[in-house]
């Protein structure tokens, strides 16, 4: 069976990731919009996109599940890696021109799938500290290249990241996608504005 993989889906995805990065739970992640996840215990808003060609972002494209649920729909081994990156300054570039529209939180944080593997920590780190940003509206930019999720902390100027198993993507990709199909927005915003009433 093929499966189209929705926004729902990649944010369901960014929030699991998050709660074991972040060391919280991830039901005290809410899903909502500008920004796509909110985490109030931490005053943290983050956003989540892909990295993308610009026309590719334009015209939304769904990526087809693999053949195997054995891993994520993001193992892609990209030998040109400038490529990977100028996809990332687009992702980047792109979020920052739709970030005077976002809830302001005391962090703002940016997610971005690279569906990129074999993204290494110091390439990552050198590609940051070369960005031409003096100001950024979003102190940590998250990378998930699949088995790994980095974090760049602009302020302090400091890489971590987080590895994933196995068997804990064929997990994060099974629950993601049982969320796409069942997952319903407005629903979660109506318990959202119950618990904060």
């Amino acid at each position: 069976m093929r499966e189209s993989y929705s926004k729902n889906y990649f944010e369901k995805y960014a929030a699991l990731t998050l709660a074991r990065f972040l060391h919280i739970k991830e039901s005290d992640i809410f899903h909502d919009d500008r920004p796509d996840l909110r985490l109030y215990t931490l005053n943290l808003g983050i956003e989540v996109t892909q990295a993308l060609t610009p026309e590719e972002a334009v015209a939304d494209i769904k990526k087809p599940l693999y053949a195997s649920i054995d891993m994520t729909p993001f193992d892609h081994n990209h030998k040109d890696k400038s490529f990977v990156f100028e996809k990332l300054d687009n992702a980047i570039e792109r979020k920052i021109e739709k970030s005077r529209n976002y809830d302001v939180y005391k962090e703002n944080g940016l997610y971005i799938f690279s569906h990129c593997h074999n993204l290494k920590e110091d390439e990552l780190y050198r590609y940051f500290i070369n960005l031409p940003y003096t100001y950024l509206f979003f102190r940590y930019i998250y990378i998930n290249a699949v088995t790994r999720l980095y974090c760049f902390d602009f302020i302090d100027k400091k890489m971590s990241y987080i590895h994933f198993s196995k068997s804990e993507l064929i997990t994060m990709n099974v629950d993601s996608l049982r969320y796409e199909k069942t997952c319903s927005k407005e629903r979660r915003q109506i318990i959202l504005e119950k618990l904060f009433k």
